[in-house]
């Protein structure tokens, strides 16, 4: 059975909604992670080895998180027809590989299991500076 053209189209604007929605999210969430990595260091210029070591990587990250907003921006933007699933499946693939590994490297230093990961990897002691 077909849809009605109708449906079709509130079809249609639900995903470009939620495909703008991610995009706003993305970028915003860049942003952050860009200021965040921006004040490494401050107040006092000590950069932890922590730090030192997860920073390229989470520049890659946030720049992978600015690009996929960008993309999910000019897909919502431009019309470009995508199915709920499509949609939803494209989302869930990003946050898969730009959210998650950002939130897991920030939580990376109150997890026990990570950082004692961290530690086998990198022949040093967990030092995100914090502590007296």
């Amino acid at each position: 059975m077909k849809p009605v053209a109708g449906e079709q189209s509130k079809q249609t604007r639900i995903t470009r909604m939620a495909a703008l929605a991610w995009a706003g999210l993305s970028v915003v969430l860049a942003l952050q992670w860009s200021m965040d990595l921006s004040m490494v260091g401050f107040p006092d210029g000590y950069i932890t080895p922590f730090a030192k070591t997860t920073r390229p990587l989470l520049g890659v990250l946030t720049a992978a998180c600015m690009a996929q907003g960008l993309y999910f921006l000019f897909a919502g933007l431009l019309g470009r027809t995508m199915s709920a699933i499509g949609l939803s499946l494209r989302i869930l693939i990003a946050a898969i590989l730009t959210v998650a590994p950002v939130l897991v490297v920030k939580d990376c230093p109150h997890s026990a299991t990570c950082s004692a990961a961290y530690e086998a990897l990198t022949n040093t002691m967990m030092d995100d500076g914090t502590g007296g």
